[in-house]
Formats: structure tokens, sequence, C-alpha cells
């Protein structure tokens, strides 16, 4: 086997679906990792450091606050997106990202693996409950929140996604905000699994190389 894609969980449902039939080595992180950037990073490098047998590996990441500037290939080709999250994946690409967030800079995006994660904003919100009781953990979100406008949800057309947009519009109760709906476009991630990896979406780096921070610039 000659590739293999280390994932965040998010994107999960999204990557195995496109990925059908293929001969592709899999490994995925919980979102929960994203709390702690530096933790992740090292987590990464130690997974990328004891590869052997591979000629093409892909972290299905972003820059994730961090947490892949710096990550060192072994003896193979590195590629990641030139994206600073999983969201532009979920978009189809940096332009409408960028789109979005113009139309409105407060916006929370959701999908099924953002609202079924261990991190979750609900996961968060009840272990905040447990830790300071309702009333406490109701002042810490507002806080939190305080400048969010609205919850987006981006659906990709998993069989169950039903389920995960009412979760998403629960998270939008909860902390007071509009929910809306948007379709997404899984055309990037399909370009990450399947190729090509052209230089203006994805950053290459060769065998023993690293990830520089200013790679992730357009």
């Amino acid at each position: 086997m000659s590739l293999k894609i280390i994932a965040c969980e998010v994107i999960k449902e999204e990557l195995l679906e496109i990925a059908s039939g293929r001969d592709i080595d899999f490994e995925f992180l919980p979102q929960g990792k994203h709390n702690y950037p530096d933790k992740l990073g090292q987590e990464l490098q130690g997974i990328l450091d004891g590869l052997r047998g591979y000629s093409h590996v892909i972290l299905a990441f972003g820059l994730c606050g961090n947490a892949t500037k710096n990550l060192r290939a072994g003896d193979f080709k590195l590629t990641i997106p030139r994206v600073h999250d999983c969201i532009p994946l979920l978009l189809g690409s940096q332009e409408s990202f960028d789109k979005h967030h113009r139309e409105e800079v407060g916006t929370l995006y959701m999908s099924c693996g953002w609202t079924n994660s261990e991190g979750s904003v609900l996961g968060e919100y009840k272990r905040t409950v447990q830790k300071y009781g309702a009333q406490k953990a109701a002042r810490i979100y507002d806080m939190m929140y305080n400048g969010y406008k609205r919850v987006l949800f981006i659906r990709t057309g998993l069989a169950n996604e039903e389920n995960y947009l009412k979760i998403s519009k629960g998270i939008g109760e909860l902390l007071k905000l509009d929910h809306q709906i948007i379709q997404g476009d899984l055309t990037y991630i399909k370009r990450l699994v399947n190729g090509p990896w052209p230089d203006r979406e994805f950053i290459n780096i060769p065998a023993y190389g690293s990830i520089d921070e200013s790679y992730f610039m357009r």
C-alpha cells in the first residue's frame, strides 16, 4: 500500500464515501485534539515518524492553529491542503469560504462531523454544565459566542444528515443564534483523495522536507 491519509474525524464520513473501493490506509484523530494545537502537532509528527512503506502521505488538516507547521516528512511525499482549517474543504474551495466569511464574519460553521465529534459545541457545553452548573455554563457560553451571529450548517449529502441537522439547529437554539443551511461541495476533498494536487490548492513537501507556516499564505 503506497498511499496513507491522516485526517481529522470531522471529515471522516465524507472521506470514506469518496474513497470507497480504493486501497487507501486511513488514520483518524479526534476533533477535540484541535483544542491543544501543540499536542496535536506532536502527535502528528509521531505518526509521520513511524510510517514505513508509503510513497505518498496526505494530511487532511489545515494549519489548524499552527498544529501542522514545521511537520517533517519521512521517506515519502507529504501533501496538505493550503487552508487554515477544514471548512474550505467542505465548501469546495478557499474562495467559497471567503465568500461566506465576507457575508457574515460571525459565523459558526457546522457539518455532520462537527456536530458528532467529541469536541462538539454540545459536548463541551455538557462538560461545562457538569463542572460549573447550568447557570454559570450559560454565562460562559454567552461570553464565548458573543461575537457570533449565525450557525451555518454545511450539507454534504451523507445518508444520516438529517439527524445531524437537528443537532445543529439545537446548537443554534442553545447559543441564541440564527440557523442557516447551505449546500456544501466535496470537490476539494475529492481532489485531496484522488489528485491531482496542484500547488495553488495543496502544499506538496518532498521526502524529508518540512511544512513552513508561510506556505499556507495565498
